[in-house]
């Protein structure tokens, strides 16, 4: 990280990639990311398939989703119910997130979805689509439309309109 840059975005999402190359591509963007901002991923334990009913396993997801973003003023959902935005109108609304808060949180859950707790906590929703998307594939989706957007945001190449 560049000295003098204090712009933090956490991004805490539910579950581990399984795949090695869904782990190379995000490594990738989350090394990409890095040259325009502070970025931390965290990634807490999925719930599901562990013997719990549905209800619980949300719950437990929410604790720790709740937890990895507590240093946040800002948490973003990314869910298919939030708004929808351009790869620019992106570019504009995470600038005007990061002039106005030192630190923000882009939270995405894991197949169940959010729990009510993690809801009544979000300043923001996003959706990257109206298809539904493997919570595996919305996450990298997500790391390529943010790096998308600080390159639109800095005017270089990467991004064609």
């Amino acid at each position: 990280m560049k000295k003098g840059r204090s712009d933090k975005i956490v991004i805490a999402a539910v579950g581990k990639l399984r795949s090695r190359e869904w782990q190379a591509v995000q490594a990738d963007y989350l090394q990409r990311i890095q040259r325009y901002s502070n970025v931390r991923l965290v990634e807490v334990k999925d719930s599901v398939g562990r013997g719990y009913p549905d209800a619980v396993a949300m719950r437990r997801e929410a604790e720790l989703l709740l937890k990895a973003s507590t240093a946040a003023q800002r948490r973003i959902l990314l869910t298919s119910e939030g708004k929808e935005m351009s790869s620019t109108g992106l570019a504009a609304f995470i600038q005007k997130q990061m002039e106005n808060y030192d630190q923000i949180a882009f939270l995405i859950g894991g197949p169940l979805g959010f729990a009510d707790e993690v809801n009544a906590e979000a300043d923001a929703r996003l959706s990257l689509s109206r298809l539904t998307f493997p919570h595996e594939l919305a996450r990298i989706i997500f790391l390529e439309q943010l790096y998308r957007a600080f390159t639109i945001l800095r005017g270089q190449k990467y991004h064609k309109a």
